[in-house]
Order: structure tokens, then C-alpha cells, then sequence
């Protein structure tokens, strides 16, 4: 059976149905008020995302942390995230959404007022760290498969983009947000950060719902992992989602610091250094967010693999070009970030919606957990080793290893056959 998409790009993927589980397209009619919901409840389940990131200057300074300790503290958000996500994300297809997206968004906003009370250190920092990875990881995934599900492919491309450009925009509000309330006090601002989640179990509470249930044999058989590893289309996708996350994250991570430093060269203090570092990067991750929802519409004409290879490759040479941009000055330095925030996040709904295409029905939530759990393994070495090579080496060879990332998932993709965007959804 040959799968094709709006721009004549085909394989073969086997003799799945090409139906929901239960033999019926049973999707409720999609809706812009739903999807706009849905992600408004993503961007507050996001908030405390990115508050590590605005104080880490501030916390390194405090606790003495070396560049390797404080990259290994946002790591271990990745860790906790990428341990929960493996088996969340796969009970979707046991005892759906709606359960798991809830008590996950409600943890996440705990997660975040235990760190804001109880992190002292590094080694408190990087356990409470990791517990709120755990509450993301309950959220994100379970909302890219409910819009997967819900529209057709004719604009899946397109409604993924909207969610998963969320993901950015609500990184960039953490950012923005805990920039601002910094100067309340580090451990204030943690705790004002984590009212977002609760607020987004109130938000998602009517439009959170569990799609098609698997049949009671199926329950029965447990979950479909080995059915994820007999499917390469799917596999080749999740390699490419682990190279984008690994230069994505890595970015993320560090590019705010990188502004910090760029203002304090300019002679400002470290407190003024990272106001200013914090409200350029949360303008550059919210420019990224414009250019995911842009690029998963781009996706539905031009074919997934085709888009993915584009961005990537141009995200690539950002990554191998910003770091040695501190000479230069500040206006160059942020030119080149705000391309670089466009790019890094442009394939990031295209890659998901290929994955979710490229799944079997029945194993839809498992082969999104291997994607999220393959991808954010990668987002835990990333920032480590960057730090360690930004200790060892300087900004230019920590951002030429996130450039040899995403170099090598354009390899992976252009030398895995033919293209896919299949319909194993619809």
C-alpha cells in the first residue's frame, strides 16, 4: 500500500489501516477556538520552562557553579522529562489524554514551587530540576498527538504548527517573565513562575479529551514498542527530531547566556547583562515560535522531508557561525540570533507531524513516546557538553558542536530513501 501527500511524495509503508483504530473517522470537526485553547493551555503549562535559564547567571555566581554544573541543571529538566515521557506519552494508547495531561500540567506547577523552596545547590537544583521535566513531559507530547488525531492531513501540518509554535512562544514568555520578576528575588520569581501550570489545567480542563481507544484486545497485548522499531520511515524521522532537539535544546539552553555575555563585553554589570541578555533571547525564541507555525504550513505544500532539510541545513550554519560573533559587536550578534531563533525552530512541528504520520494507528502514542524520549535524551548531553567545551574551549567550539548536530541529521535524512509524509492517520 503507497501512502502519498499534497506534494506527490510517497513510499511504501506497509499494510497498515490507513482508518483510527476503531475502523472509523470518528475526529470531531477541528476548530480554530479548540486548537487556540488547547494551546493557550500549553504556553501557561510552559512558564516555568525557561526561569532556570533567566537566573542561571545569577545562581552561578552564587552557588559556584562551573559551566558544565549549571548546563548539567538544565539537563537534568531534559532527563526527568525524556525518563516520564517514554511511558506517558505510551499509556495514551491504554488509558488516553485526558487523565495524563491534567495530573502532568498540575505536577509540573508543583515541580516548580518545591525547586522555587527547596534548591540550595547543584545537587538540589539538579533532582527538583529534573521532577519538573517529569510534568512537562505529561503535556507537550500528549497535546502534539490530540492535534495529530484531530486534523485532517490536508492541514495537519498547519494545526501542529500552531501547537507546537506554542512551545516556543511559551519558552519565550519564561524567559521574558522571570527576567521581569528577577529583581523580586531568584527564589520569588521561582515561585511566581509556577503558578503557569495550574493555570493551564484550569485552561485545558474542557478542551483536553481522549480521542479513539484502542479494542480491549488490543489493551490486552500491552504496549506496541517492537511494532516502533519495525517502522524505519518513523525511525529516520526520530533520528532527524534527535539532531534538531540536540542543537534546539543546546541553543535554548545557552544562547540567553551567550547575550549575557555579549552585554557584559560592553562593559554592562551582570544584574543589567542579564536583563538585557534575558529580553533578547525571549525575543528570539518568540520569533522562532512565528517561524514553526510557518514552516508546518510550508510542510503541507512542499512535502515534510523536503522542509525539514531546508531549515535544518540553514539552522546548521547559524550554529557554526554565532559563536565566534562576540568580536564583532552586539549589532552582528543579534542579527545573526535572530536568524539563527527562525531556523533552529522551523522543522520543529514539521518533524512531529512526519513522525505521527509515519505511525501505525495502534501504535501511535508509543511511537511518539520513542520519538520524545530518543529526541530529549539528546537534550540532556547537549547542554553539558556545550558547557564543558565552552569551559575548555570558548563560544565559538560550543556552538560549532550543536552545528555538527543538525549537520548530521540532514545526513540522515537525505540518505534515507524516498521522502515520507504518509496518512497513516486518516
Amino acid at each position: 500500500m503507497r501512502f502519498g501527500d499534497p506534494a506527490g511524495e510517497s513510499w511504501s509503508a506497509g499494510n497498515a489501516s490507513a482508518m483510527l483504530p476503531s475502523g472509523v473517522d470518528v475526529r470531531p470537526t477541528p476548530t480554530l477556538r479548540w486548537l487556540l485553547l488547547l494551546s493557550l493551555a500549553e504556553i501557561a503549562t510552559m512558564v516555568t520552562f525557561s526561569n532556570y535559564t533567566a537566573a542561571q547567571p545569577l545562581l552561578a555566581q552564587q552557588w559556584r557553579l562551573s559551566s558544565a554544573e549549571a548546563g548539567a541543571i538544565f539537563g537534568a529538566q531534559q532527563a526527568g522529562y525524556a525518563l516520564a515521557v517514554l511511558w506517558l506519552a505510551s499509556l495514551t494508547d491504554l488509558v488516553g489524554v485526558r487523565r495524563i495531561y491534567l495530573l502532568s500540567a498540575a505536577w509540573n506547577g508543583v515541580a516548580a514551587a518545591l525547586f522555587a523552596v527547596g534548591a540550595r545547590g547543584f545537587l538540589s537544583a539538579l533532582l527538583l530540576r529534573a521532577l519538573l521535566g517529569v510534568g512537562l513531559a505529561g503535556t507537550y507530547m500528549p497535546g502534539v498527538r490530540l492535534v495529530a488525531e484531530t486534523f485532517p492531513q490536508r492541514n495537519r501540518g498547519a494545526a501542529l504548527g500552531v501547537f507546537i509554535a506554542c512551545f516556543s512562544v511559551g519558552a519565550a514568555l519564561s524567559l521574558f517573565l522571570a527576567g521581569r520578576l528577577l529583581p523580586l528575588g531568584v527564589r520569588t520569581m521561582f515561585l511566581l513562575t509556577a503558578a503557569g501550570p495550574l493555570l493551564g489545567v484550569l485552561v485545558a480542563w474542557p478542551v483536553v479529551r481522549d480521542g479513539p481507544r484502542p479494542k480491549a484486545g488490543a489493551r490486552r497485548q500491552g504496549l506496541p514498542f517492537r511494532d516502533v522499531l519495525r517502522n524505519p520511515p518513523a525511525l529516520r524521522f526520530i533520528a532527524g527530531y534527535t539532531a534538531h532537539n540536540w542543537e534546539l535544546f543546546g541553543m535554548r539552553a545557552w544562547l540567553p547566556v551567550f547575550l549575557t555575555a555579549a552585554w557584559s563585553a560592553q562593559g554592562a554589570s551582570l544584574p543589567e547583562a542579564t536583563r538585557m541578555g534575558t529580553a533578547v533571547g525571549s525575543a528570539v525564541l518568540l520569533v522562532g515560535a512565528a517561524s514553526n507555525a510557518a514552516g508546518g504550513r510550508l510542510s503541507d505544500r512542499a512535502g515534510r522531508r523536503r522542509t525539514i532539510v531546508t531549515f535544518l541545513s540553514a539552522s546548521a550554519l547559524c550554529s557554526a557561525v554565532i559563536g565566534w560573533l562576540l568580536p564583532v559587536g552586539l549589532g552582528a550578534v543579534f542579527a545573526v540570533a535572530l536568524l539563527y531563533g527562525i531556523f533552529t525552530t522551523a522543522e520543529s512541528s514539521t518533524l512531529s507531524t512526519a513522525v505521527a504520520e509515519s505511525a501505525f494507528p495502534h501504535a501511535l502514542g508509543t511511537t511518539m513516546a520513542v520519538q520524545s524520549t530518543v529526541g530529549f535524551v539528546a537534550t540532556i548531553v547537549s547542554p553539558v557538553l556545550f558547557g564543558a567545551l565552552l569551559d575548555a574551549y570558548g563560544w565559538g567550539w560550543a556552538f560549532v558542536s550543536l552545528a555538527v548536530a543538525a549537520a548530521a541529521g540532514v545526513l540522515t535524512l537525505l540518505t534515507g530513501g524516498a521522502p515520507a509524509s504518509g496518512v497513516h492517520l486518516d
